[in-house]
């Protein structure tokens, strides 16, 4: 008997995941809860066990390939050992044009990216190109304005079966493209992500046309985006959908140069100066969710993080209750784990409000975008005459106005309070 193992959903939002290695291969011997696989979703790398002891029978992704959430990846035979199985993994998608099309060996006369290639012989109809025929003709306002763009006569195509009644966009899109463009070379346009407005009409556009097109003009093949990037993507998508307003002020920035040092850097004072801030305004420790706000009883702080390739909110969770040896030691954790890429989905999650720091850049201030479900964010710019500046974006659904400014408030007495400090320690 095989037990399957599936990619499974790291988070709400995750809809695939990509194979990142495995740890096992056809014919191992697994233990209950031995790790047999590793999985990117959600900005997050995780293990992924098998419950059940056996011999590995079958893998069915290769490292590198996503799949989506719910498909089978592995195989474990529980009652008999299962013979190694040849696994057939799918080609990377490649990032080069394919032989194919560049063994077409038609030309065509070439102009830079979104300038239109001039039309070498009259338009199919014998109308010039210049003129625009007037869209009339059964159809919806945006597809008679998109036919006028053409210059297509709506009517007489519709009288001649070319169109349907009422002709809609997709309609008048489909016809030019048919009417203008071969069907491989459609697929190459759409291959690249390349529009066919950048071709005038007036011929008919082969396969080779368009791959001298791209060959010319060096344009890229699109890579596909990892699940790293699409949750990327998903969340600044929604937290763009946010009523948000900002709130701008400076802090004093002596305290805060004269407790940090090597150990205790000004990220960790900053992580304790707005959890205490958190905790003296209810507030921002708050969430909306479908039934209403919820109110959490500690200060759990999501802090913005990089590497080289990719943007991490680990969250410092009742961050109030920590120590100073916990905090510096799960503020010097995330960094190595940042680092390597290796953060985990569970350990970004729960927080309330976040900190985006680039006063390291030089950069004296910017708007930062909140993450996930929290109610706002503080972005930390570069430290000027004592001061650094602090712009809070809010979710005006939770945080109203008065409530953000005494928050601004309560930062700036306890970066000036040294008695904040020296209870700390």
């Amino acid at each position: 008997m095989a037990y399957e193992i599936v990619m499974p959903q790291l988070s709400d939002s995750m809809e695939e995941g990509t194979l990142v290695s495995w740890k096992v291969k056809v014919g191992d011997s697994v233990k209950q809860g031995d790790v047999i696989a590793e999985v990117e979703s959600d900005k997050a790398i995780m293990e992924v066990q098998s419950f059940k002891a056996g011999t590995v029978e079958a893998l069915t992704l290769s490292e590198g390939e996503s799949a989506a959430v719910g498909t089978v990846i592995a195989r474990i035979a529980v009652d008999t050992k299962i013979g190694e199985k040849k696994l057939e993994a799918e080609e990377k998608e490649a990032m080069r044009i394919p032989e194919e099309h560049l063994n077409a060996l038609e030309s065509v006369t070439l102009v830079p990216n979104n300038t239109r290639l001039k039309p070498s012989s009259p338009d199919l109809t014998g109308t010039p190109v210049e003129e625009k025929m007037i869209a009339s003709g059964t159809a919806s306002p945006k597809a008679k304005a998109l036919a006028a763009k053409y210059g297509m006569d709506i009517e007489k195509l519709q009288e001649d079966k070319k169109l349907p009644k009422p002709a809609h966009t997709i309609d008048i899109r489909k016809f030019y493209e048919s009417r203008y463009f071969t069907k491989k070379a459609l697929r190459v346009l759409s291959e690249y992500d390349l529009s066919t407005d950048l071709f005038e009409k007036g011929r008919k556009y082969s396969e080779s046309d368009i791959v001298n097109y791209i060959k010319t003009y060096n344009i890229p093949l699109p890579q596909k985006l990892s699940s790293m990037q699409k949750n990327i993507i998903a969340t600044v998508t929604a937290a763009a959908q946010k009523p948000v307003y900002h709130i701008y002020d400076h802090m004093d920035s002596r305290l805060l140069n004269a407790y940090a040092d090597d150990k205790y850097t000004l990220t960790f004072w900053l992580i304790k100066l707005f959890s205490e801030a958190m905790m003296q305004h209810e507030v921002f420790r708050t969430t909306l969710g479908s039934n209403g706000m919820q109110v959490w009883p500690n200060a759990s702080l999501s802090v913005a993080m990089a590497n080289e390739y990719a943007l991490y909110m680990p969250v410092f969770k009742a961050c109030d209750t920590m120590s100073m040896e916990t905090l510096y030691e799960t503020l010097k954790r995330f960094k190595v784990s940042v680092k390597e890429g290796r953060i985990l989905s569970e350990e970004m999650k729960g927080s309330t409000f976040a900190i985006s720091n680039l006063g390291m850049t030089g950069i004296e201030r910017f708007d930062a975008m909140i993450n996930g479900n929290d109610c706002g964010v503080a972005a930390i710019g570069a430290e000027k005459e004592e001061k650094i500046s602090v712009t809070l974006t809010l979710d005006h659904r939770i945080v109203n106005g008065w409530q953000g400014a005494a928050f601004m408030q309560t930062l700036k007495t306890l970066a000036e309070d040294p008695l904040f400090f020296k209870e700390s320690e």
